[in-house]
C-alpha cells in the first residue's frame, strides 16, 4: 500500500527543505506543488478517479508524468474585441507557443458596485473554452492588481469612493473583504476550466509585481491563502517580480513558485543567477518577456529591435527557461481604461496598446512575430507545418465631415451631456470618487471678482480655466503648471473643467483620487464657494442634438457629430485620423474607442475594429468631444494604416493655442 501525504503537509514538508538549501538572508520560497498521484502508476491513470496533474519535479512543470516547457504569450481579452479571440489565439499558436496568458480585470467585471459584467469582450469563461479549443494552456493572472497600464492598475475605481482610507495592496480590512467577495465570484465561474478540473488554466498569479511595492509577507501570505482555497491543487500558484534579488524577494511568499521578468538582455544564465541563489530548485521561468514596451503620451513611440528580441528568445530556448512574452499582442486601451504612471512627473498612457508586439493592435502578424516563428521553429520542427497567418485588409473609407452641435458648457450641454451634482461649500471640493463618476469631466463653478494668480496646487488631471465662458489658460498635473493669471470684472463666473486623464497604474501614487484635492486660491485667499458640480462621464449618448451649432465660442469644449456609410461588403478594420484636432475623445456607434491627443502624440490615429461598424447600406455615427480646438474643415481621416509614431511636441499650455473655424 502507498501512503499519501496530505498536500498541506506536503508543502510544510517541502518548504522546510527549501529553506535549509538557503542562504540565511533568504526567505523561504516554496516551489513545489504536487496532485496526489503516484508517478508512473498505470493502474491509477485508467482509474475513474484519475485526474490530469500539474505539477513541479525538479525543475522542471510536469503535465502527468510529461516534462513541460511553457512557452506563452500574453493577450488581454479585455483589450481586444471578443469576435477576434480566436483568431488572434490561433496566430499565437501558429508563432510556435503552447500557451497564453492574461490578466483578469477586475474594474471591467464590475465597473460600478453592484453591477456585474461578464458576457461580451467581458466574457472570460469564453475566453478560456476557446483558448482549450485552440489546444492552449492558460497562465491566469487574476491580480486583485493588474498595472497593465489600466486605469488604477485594473482596480474598480469605486473602492476610493466606497473607501476614502482604504489601503489598496495591504491587509487593510476593507481591501481584503472586497478581495475575497470578488475573487468568490470571480472562480465560482473558473475553477471548472483549472488544469486539474480539465480545464485550460495551468498557473494562476498571486498578486502581481509586489516587490515592486512592498515587503509584507502577511498580505502575500493572506492573499496566497484566498487564492489557493479556490485553486487548491488543481493549478501552480507562482509569483512574478523583476529580476533583481530585491524585487522577486520580497514578492515571493513560501508554497509558491517565484519567477521573474526582463526584456532584451545580454545573457540570460546571468539573469537567473540571483534567482537560482534564492530558489535552489524549480523552473526557471520569465513570465513577462518583453518584445516592445509601453508608450505615454508626449514621448515617442517605444520600439525594441526584432533581432534582440530573437537573441535573447534563443538564449532561453537553449537555456531550458520557460518564457511568456509580454506582450504577444497588445491590443487597445478602449475607452477610459488606460492608466498613468509617475516617474519624476505624471505621465499617462496612449489608448493603443500595440506595445510593438508580434501582432500588431489591429492583429497582424508583424516582422517580429516571423522571427520568432523562425526562431522556435528550430527547436520545434512541427510548428513549420501550422499555416502562416497573413495580414488582414484594411479599409481607407476617407473623411467623414463633422458639424459642431452642442457646447459642453451651454445650457444645452449641460442638459444633454451633463450631470447636475449637489453645490458644496468649503475649501474641499468632491473628487470623481466620492461623486460616483468613473471618469470624463468634471466642472466647478463659483463667482470671482477682479484680476490677479489663479492657484491650484493638486490638479488632477488637467483643468481647463474659463472665466465667464472665456478660455483664460490651463493648470495642468503633467507639466506642473499650478497657477495662472486670469481676468475677471465684479461677479464673474469662474468655471474649471477638470479632465481625468487616467489613474496611476504603478508605484507608490497608486491611490489616485481626481478632480482638485487642493484648495482653489485666487490672490492668496481660498475660494469657498458655493460651488455648483456638474459631471460629464461621456459614457452615454446625448439626449437630444440640436441642428446646429452656427457660432462656437473659440476655445470651448464642444461635440461633434457625423455620419457614414461603408461601401458594399463586409466592414473592415480602420483607423480614423485625428490630425488637426487637439484633445478629446471619439465614439463610434455608442463605442467610446478612447483618447486623442494628436499635438501631444506620438499617436495620431485610433483603432476602429470593423465588427464594431454597421455594413452598408445603414448609416454609422461618429461623436466627437474636442476640448480645445478643430482643424478648418472639421473634418475627420478613415485610413488603412495605423499612425502611432508622430513626433511628440511640447507646448507652454498656459498659451494654449486654441481656435474653431467654420
Amino acid at each position: 500500500m502507498r501512503h499519501r501525504i496530505p498536500f498541506i503537509l506536503l508543502q510544510l514538508i517541502i518548504s522546510f527543505a527549501t529553506y535549509l538549501c538557503e542562504d540565511s538572508t533568504s526567505s523561504v520560497p516554496s516551489v513545489i506543488q504536487l496532485k496526489e498521484l503516484v508517478q508512473g502508476s498505470e493502474h491509477e491513470a485508467k482509474s475513474p478517479r484519475f485526474r490530469r496533474n500539474i505539477s513541479i519535479v525538479g525543475n522542471e512543470f510536469m503535465l502527468e508524468n510529461t516534462p513541460f516547457r511553457i512557452m506563452s504569450g500574453s493577450i488581454h481579452y479585455f483589450r481586444v474585441p471578443h469576435e477576434y479571440w480566436r483568431d488572434r489565439l490561433r496566430k499565437l499558436k501558429a508563432a510556435g507557443l503552447n500557451s497564453v496568458s492574461t490578466y483578469v480585470e477586475w474594474s471591467s467585471h464590475e465597473p460600478e458596485e453592484g453591477i456585474e459584467s461578464f458576457s461580451g469582450d467581458n466574457d472570460i469563461v469564453k475566453f478560456l473554452n476557446i483558448a482549450q479549443e485552440e489546444g492552449l494552456h492558460v497562465l491566469f493572472r487574476p491580480g486583485p492588481y493588474i498595472c497593465a497600464e489600466r486605469d488604477l492598475g485594473g482596480f474598480p475605481y469605486w473602492l476610493l469612493g466606497k473607501y476614502p482610507n482604504i489601503k489598496l495592496r495591504t491587509t487593510d480590512a476593507d481591501f481584503i473583504s472586497e478581495t475575497k467577495r470578488w475573487f468568490e465570484k470571480l472562480f465560482a465561474l473558473v475553477k471548472p476550466l483549472l488544469y486539474g478540473n480539465g480545464g485550460p488554466v495551468i498557473l494562476v498569479q498571486v498578486e502581481n509585481e509586489y516587490g515592486s511595492y512592498g515587503a509584507s509577507k502577511k498580505y502575500m501570505e493572506k492573499l496566497r491563502d484566498i487564492i489557493s482555497e479556490h485553486v487548491e491543487d488543481n493549478a501552480i500558484l507562482y509569483t512574478t517580480d523583476g529580476m533583481y534579488r530585491s524585487y522577486f524577494k520580497d514578492g515571493s511568499v513560501s508554497g509558491v513558485l517565484t519567477t521573474i521578468d526582463f526584456g532584451p538582455i545580454d545573457s540570460v544564465t546571468k539573469a537567473f543567477r540571483d534567482l537560482r541563489r534564492f530558489m535552489p530548485s524549480g523552473p526557471l521561468m520569465n513570465s513577462e518577456y518583453y518584445p516592445g514596451w509601453l508608450t505615454h503620451w508626449t514621448e515617442d513611440l517605444q520600439q525594441v529591435s526584432s533581432d534582440r528580441v530573437v537573441n535573447t528568445l534563443r538564449d532561453m530556448l537553449e537555456n531550458n527557461i520557460n518564457f511568456n512574452f509580454y506582450m504577444f499582442h497588445g491590443g487597445t486601451n478602449f475607452g477610459f481604461t488606460s492608466g498613468a504612471n509617475y516617474g519624476s512627473f505624471y505621465q499617462p498612457d496612449i489608448t493603443s496598446y500595440d506595445y510593438d508586439a508580434p501582432i500588431s493592435e489591429a492583429g497582424d502578424p508583424t516582422p517580429k512575430y516571423f522571427a520568432i516563428r523562425d526562431a522556435i521553429t528550430k527547436f520545434n520542427p512541427e510548428v513549420k507545418h501550422i499555416p502562416l497567418p497573413t495580414i488582414s485588409k484594411k479599409g481607407a473609407y476617407g473623411a467623414v465631415s463633422l458639424t459642431p452641435k452642442i457646447e459642453l458648457l451651454s445650457n444645452d450641454g449641460r442638459t444633454n451631456l451633463g450631470k447636475k451634482y449637489n453645490t458644496v461649500t468649503g475649501k474641499k471640493l468632491p473628487t470623481f470618487e466620492e461623486l460616483k463618476q468613473f471618469s470624463g469631466l468634471m466642472l466647478y463653478e463659483t463667482s470671482l471678482n477682479g484680476n490677479g494668480l489663479l492657484e491650484i496646487r493638486k490638479p488632477r488631471d488637467w483643468i481647463f480655466v474659463y472665466v465667464d465662458n472665456r478660455f483664460q489658460g490651463v493648470i495642468n498635473r503633467r507639466y506642473k503648471a499650478y497657477s495662472l493669471n486670469i481676468k475677471s470684472s465684479g461677479g464673474s463666473s469662474l468655471s474649471l473643467l477638470v479632465e481625468n486623464q487616467g489613474r496611476i497604474n504603478y508605484g507608490p501614487k497608486l491611490h489616485d483620487y481626481k478632480g482638485i484635492l487642493s484648495t482653489v486660491v485666487f490672490n492668496n485667499k481660498t475660494l469657498e464657494g458655493p460651488w455648483t458640480i456638474t459631471g460629464y462621464p461621456l459614457d452615454k449618448r446625448p439626449k437630444q442634438v440640436q441642428e446646429s451649432l452656427y457660432e462656437p465660442t473659440a476655445c470651448s469644449p464642444i461635440l461633434f457629430t457625423g455620419d457614414f456609410v461603408l461601401p458594399p461588403g463586409d466592414p473592415l478594420d480602420t483607423f480614423v485620423d485625428m490630425s488637426g484636432w487637439g484633445k478629446g475623445y471619439i465614439t463610434i456607434n455608442g463605442r467610446l474607442l478612447g483618447r486623442y491627443w494628436p499635438e501631444a502624440g506620438p499617436q495620431a490615429t485610433l483603432y476602429v475594429p470593423g465588427v464594431w461598424l454597421k455594413p452598408a447600406p445603414a448609416q454609422n455615427v461618429i461623436e466627437v468631444v474636442e476640448l480645445y480646438k478643430t482643424p478648418m474643415n472639421s473634418t475627420v481621416n478613415f485610413i488603412d494604416y495605423p499612425i502611432l509614431n508622430r513626433t511628440a511636441t511640447e507646448y507652454s499650455y498656459n498659451e494654449l493655442s486654441c481656435s474653431y473655424v467654420n
